[in-house]
């Protein structure tokens, strides 16, 4: 098929990559012309594992092609298929449909009576309404006839985006205005060849059931964040608790980790948008406004905990963050709990010195942030610090020599916000531990080695986009999409 993909941040590169990849011929629209440059160069904006070799791939067979805006119809005029899939976030909490607007404005006219128009952006119900009929009017003031108008929402994860998208567990189609069925049709072959059902149903029902299983994750995590706080008042180990409930099938054992909370450029979001969208209709969420409350709140108990950890030294507190982005195996800094701690702790007087693997986040992030010093490396980070806190459950900050370190900060504290170290292994390396919901560890009678000490993950699904905001100690990290 010759299929248009129009924006493309991390939804829309790697549909268009994988699409090639598939065998079809795509052509990649983005607006942004310094990323553009960079896509042509052979330079992602982003890292996502995989993907930088994908587009190698498809673009040196020419499977994939990028345009400019201005060469926007010679990329859609003759595709099967035109995808749009650029951002919705206002950078502040809420939706922005604008974008989405405009680039409809500029799309619909170009498109022959055989393409399918397919929106792949995550979208607020209320728009997905009044879809059909912005669609039609646009094509009625053209002269030109009626297309069939799709949704296809997203679930992939950044880390796994391409696994989750050659392998999907589910193909979600909405259907908007597709009288004949031609639509679907298209989309059913597109997809053909993925060994997952495909469930069609109307539009709106389609939106709901990616904001939904973005907000029931959420809650599973603020659950977990709650039921640490209560374990930690009754002295239990909320390691213990969620693995006896990891065993009930009707639970499940993924996203029940305790720590910081959820970050990334889905689940904080759509959570408050959701919270803002029912409030503007009359209808209360008490029960998403508690999520949303919960999350945030984790931050600045992490921040507490840390500066009382760290104490009062002469010459004032000095902290390490490990980890800047919002989880293990990408850059993204979008909400991520990172920047909310760091700049809370500066505004407290405290020294911050943050380290993560991924070069581009430490850059972007002492430019978030105003005062926060970057390491090039872990040992870099802690050395002279009064306290560590672990941010981001990075494999390898379970895989230092934690015994070799000792000696580098000033005080050997690690403040755990993601339950991810063995604090019993810290503990023998000569470190204070501390966790969220975790009982004091008691020290084994036999030494532990701390050479290899693991780290405990789990997978999340969350998505994507560009420009951020200069972050202080009362910005909003609400990051747009």
């Amino acid at each position: 098929m010759r299929i248009a993909v129009i924006g493309l941040g991390y939804v829309g590169l790697v549909t268009a990559a994988c699409l090639a990849r598939w065998g079809h011929s795509v052509s990649g629209v983005e607006a942004d012309l310094g990323r553009l440059q960079s896509l042509r160069g052979g330079s992602l904006p982003f890292h996502e594992p995989g993907l930088s070799d994908l587009v190698a791939t498809v673009t040196a067979d020419e499977s994939l092609r990028f345009h400019s805006l201005d060469e926007l119809p010679t990329a859609v005029q003759h595709a099967d298929v035109v995808i749009v899939a650029v951002g919705t976030h206002d950078g502040n909490g809420g939706w922005q449909t604008l974008t989405m607007s405009r680039t409809l404005d500029g799309v619909v006219p170009l498109l022959s009576d055989r393409t399918s128009l397919v929106v792949r952006s995550t979208l607020p119900p209320a728009y997905i309404a009044s879809l059909a009929g912005t669609v039609g009017a646009i094509r009625d003031g053209a002269g030109i006839g009626r297309i069939p108008v799709l949704l296809n929402p997203e679930f992939t994860r950044e880390g796994r985006a391409l696994h989750d998208f050659n392998v999907p567990d589910r193909v979600v189609l909405g259907i908007v205005d597709d009288p004949d069925g031609a639509g679907e049709a298209v989309m059913r072959t597109l997809y053909g060849a993925v060994d997952a059902p495909v469930l069609a149903m109307p539009a709106v029902d389609a939106a709901f059931s990616k904001l939904a299983s973005n907000l029931f994750l959420a809650t599973k995590i603020s659950f977990a964040n709650e039921l640490a706080r209560l374990c930690e008042a009754y002295g239990a180990d909320v390691a213990n608790v969620v693995t006896v409930m990891g065993h009930d099938p009707r639970i499940g054992d993924q996203f029940l980790q305790a720590g910081i909370g959820f970050g990334g450029s889905c689940l904080p979001h759509q959570v408050s948008m959701t919270v803002m969208a029912s409030q503007d209709v009359g209808l209360p969420a008490p029960l998403l406004s508690a999520v949303d409350e919960i999350n945030h709140m984790q931050r600045t108990l992490f921040a507490d905990r840390l500066f009382r950890l760290a104490g009062d030294g002469a010459d004032g507190v000095h902290v390490a963050l490990l980890g800047l982005a919002f989880k293990p195996g990408t850059d993204d800094l979008r909400d991520a709990p990172s920047l909310t701690i760091a700049a809370d702790l500066l505004a407290r007087g405290a020294r911050v010195t943050a380290y993560d693997p991924m070069p581009t986040a430490r850059d972007r992030a002492a430019q978030l942030v105003p005062g926060l010093m970057v390491a090039a490396s872990a040992e870099e980070a802690i050395a002279g610090v009064d306290a560590i806190g672990l941010v981001t459950e990075w494999p390898e900050f379970g895989q230092m020599d934690w015994s070799a370190l000792r000696g580098l900060p000033r005080q050997a504290v690690v403040l755990d916000g993601r339950n991810a170290l063995i604090a019993q292994a810290l503990e023998a390396a000569g470190f204070v531990y501390e966790g969220f919901g975790r009982r004091a560890p008691t020290r084994p009678s036999a030494p532990v080695t701390a050479a290899a000490i693991p780290v405990h993950t789990e997978p999340a699904p969350f998505l994507v986009a560009d420009s951020a905001p200069t972050i202080g100690p009362s910005a909003s990290l609400a990051l747009a999409d």
